[in-house]
């Protein structure tokens, strides 16, 4: 199983210092785009993030790859390029946020799941408790920019338990 990886995802869990969460997935390949580990590693992280990040990425295939012929032009370069290598190489998921990358990534037959799909899949492995996971959201939304709409944090809430 493949599992390629956007640039949200990778920058949340590292603020939450969550990147673990990804050996979650049932999979024996992790690929990064060498833009997106780019993005990920670039002046806008933290010291401890990058540290966080420098490991998690050495741990897993990094791709070179350019095309970024799929995807909306309002999706960036990286996104549509992440996007392009999934569908070239079959990916079996794409671990992104973005919306509308999702949506097209769903179009093109490549089943994702994001920041939030992570945290909930840990408490259903029992790597975190729910009370961790929803502490986890609060704190991305509250302190790390995290977007989430009102009815999407109360349904994750409810499917927490809590």
């Amino acid at each position: 199983m493949i599992v390629v990886c956007d640039a949200s995802p990778l920058i949340f869990l590292a603020k939450l210092g969550r990147l673990e969460l990804i050996r979650l997935l049932p999979t024996d390949r992790v690929v990064v785009l060498q833009c997106v580990k780019d993005e990920v590693l670039g002046e806008r992280a933290s010291f401890r993030e990058r540290v966080a990040l420098t490991s998690f990425l050495a741990s897993v295939e990094t791709a070179s790859f350019s095309e970024c012929g799929l995807g909306s032009k309002t999706l960036s370069a990286s996104d549509r390029t992440t996007l392009t290598y999934a569908v070239k190489h079959r990916a079996d998921l794409l671990l992104a946020d973005e919306r509308l990358l999702r949506r097209i990534a769903k179009e093109e037959g490549i089943p994702t799941i994001g920041t939030l799909g992570l945290l909930m899949l840990a408490v259903e492995k029992g790597a975190l408790s729910a009370v961790e996971a929803r502490a986890d959201l609060d704190r991305a939304v509250a302190s790390h920019g995290f977007r989430i709409s009102a009815e999407l944090y109360r349904e994750v809430i409810a499917a927490l338990g809590i």
